[in-house]
């Protein structure tokens, strides 16, 4: 009986690989590999500029630092080896860069310079950066309605949410990555993009209210870009970025389906470590290539600038919330991520530009990358330099200027894991999102948070000569950014 049912699933499977449910039975968990197993692409061609740009070797001899300078003890997986620790992590690159030079650049677990692996969402930042190419193009602008390149969205509520809004994830579309996999499955593995765009999306809330990582809007803002371009996806990127940047591997665009060649444009690049270190050097060197502008800079201004009026941990389909014990109010840093822990981390201030590839991720490789940077330009760590670490100070009653209260009170207690934890006290009738929520954890040494299943509570504390004055607080869903002051 168990080996009838079993060949019965397998010829189910085998009849459905067509479909996209037999896709996600057949494949169910997205592989870096992708590219080669299941899509059809569109291929930019390995392209050499002129006056090639190559990064230089560093000269003097590299190694990792210690892990105890920049991983707590729990994240260390039983070893003090920086080598052991990257292969038991999965990760397939790092490539570390400071001045164009190459520091360190390590391939682990089938990882190789000349591999191209899907990136996932990394891929929203390079959708995003064309956007902001085609908006100084005049293509297209930020308060451009979306319906103006989709027409099935006049006639609804979703004629009212804008190109601005796609790059915050703040379109109040009813979608979630991480509570809605069953949509996600479907995102990913559909062989028709633009019908699902027309009929899986409806309106939960207005524009601009929450804050909810979700990938449709990545793929509705490409639709938006190839109708206003009337180019393909791929072939904007290549004369928009590669054409002048040059890349040393081909890079694949993957494809909805042969039929309808719709660009996965949330997450399904495939690229070369080597050359999304060629991106990210275009990037910190706020958009120019050769003295050539290719990027606006009031793009890169936004990335690196932290506007305290409002929410900053995500913009322009960037990331901007990771290590912050070097001071949140001044921290420029940036980085494109994605699924299976894909990194590209910019670090202005510092000149670095640090790559991470990988086949998973459990550990919060934005925090991590931050803490490593620190070490790297000898400013030290929550880790490495306890001074750095304010938590005895988070204790206290705070408040904002609207007469809201918080209280943070360290419990005498560590958790299952270890970790030290805060009571976190509230009137949970004005602060209604993760209201269920008793406790945070130190993410390092001036912020406490939670995050589970998409959605993220944050303090960042404001810290003036050695004294907590108050904290940054932000809880996902809402885009709420307000100040807290330290009033005890």
């Amino acid at each position: 009986m168990s080996k009838f049912f079993l060949l019965l699933c397998a010829s189910l499977s085998f009849c459905l690989t067509g479909c996209t449910l037999g896709k996600i039975i057949v494949h169910f968990k997205p592989d870096v590999d992708d590219h080669q197993k299941i899509f059809a692409c569109d291929t930019i061609p390995a392209f050499t500029v002129s006056d090639d740009f190559e990064f230089v070797e560093a000269q003097d001899s590299f190694n990792l630092p210690p892990l105890e300078q920049w991983l707590n003890t729990r994240q260390r997986h039983k070893t003090n080896n920086p080598i052991d620790f990257l292969e038991k992590t999965k990760t397939t690159a790092l490539i570390i860069i400071r001045n164009d030079s190459i520091l360190y650049e390590k391939y682990l677990n089938e990882g190789a310079k000349e591999r191209t692996q899907i990136v996932f969402s990394v891929t929203k930042a390079m959708t995003a950066t064309l956007v902001a190419i085609a908006v100084e193009e005049g293509l297209l602008h930020l308060e451009q309605s979306i319906a103006d390149f989709i027409p099935a969205y006049q006639g609804d509520a979703r004629r009212h949410i804008k190109i601005k809004h796609l790059l915050g994830m703040v379109s109040g579309l009813d979608w979630n990555d991480y509570k809605d996999l069953a949509k996600l499955g479907q995102l990913y593995y559909t062989a028709n993009h633009q019908q699902l765009l027309l009929n899986k999306t409806r309106i939960k809330a207005a524009p601009e209210q929450e804050f909810v990582y979700k990938s449709i809007s990545t793929q509705i803002l490409s639709q938006c870009l190839v109708q206003a371009t009337q180019q393909t996806y791929a072939a904007y990127m290549q004369s928009k970025i590669w054409d002048y940047i040059g890349h040393k591997q081909a890079v694949y665009i993957t494809l909805d389906s042969k039929e309808t060649r719709t660009a996965r444009s949330f997450g399904g690049m495939a690229i070369s470590a080597r050359d999304m270190a060629r991106f990210g050097r275009l990037l910190l060197n706020d958009g120019l290539w050769g003295g050539k502008r290719l990027v606006p800079a009031w793009f890169i201004k936004q990335l690196r600038d932290r506007d305290l009026e409002h929410w900053i941990g995500y913009r322009n389909c960037f990331w901007r919330n990771g290590y912050e014990a070097a001071g949140f109010e001044q921290n420029e840093q940036f980085w494109a991520a994605g699924f299976s822990g894909q990194y590209i981390f910019v670090s202005p201030q510092d000149n670095i530009i640090i790559i991470r590839t990988g086949l998973k991720e459990k550990d919060r490789w934005s925090v991590l990358l931050g803490r490593l940077v620190a070490v790297l330009t000898g400013k030290g760590n929550d880790l490495s330099r306890p001074e750095l670490n304010y938590a005895n100070q988070f204790d206290g009653n705070y408040r904002n200027n609207k007469g809201q209260q918080m209280q943070l009170e360290k419990d005498t207690k560590l958790d299952k894991h270890g970790r030290q934890k805060w009571n976190w006290t509230r009137d949970r009738k004005q602060f209604v999102d993760n209201k269920e929520i008793n406790y945070l954890y130190p993410f390092d040494g001036v912020s406490l948070g939670f995050k589970k299943q998409g959605e993220q509570t944050r303090l960042y504390f404001k810290v003036e000569s050695g004294i907590v004055q108050g904290f940054y607080y932000n809880c996902w869903p809402s885009t709420q950014f307000d100040y807290f002051k330290k009033v005890n």
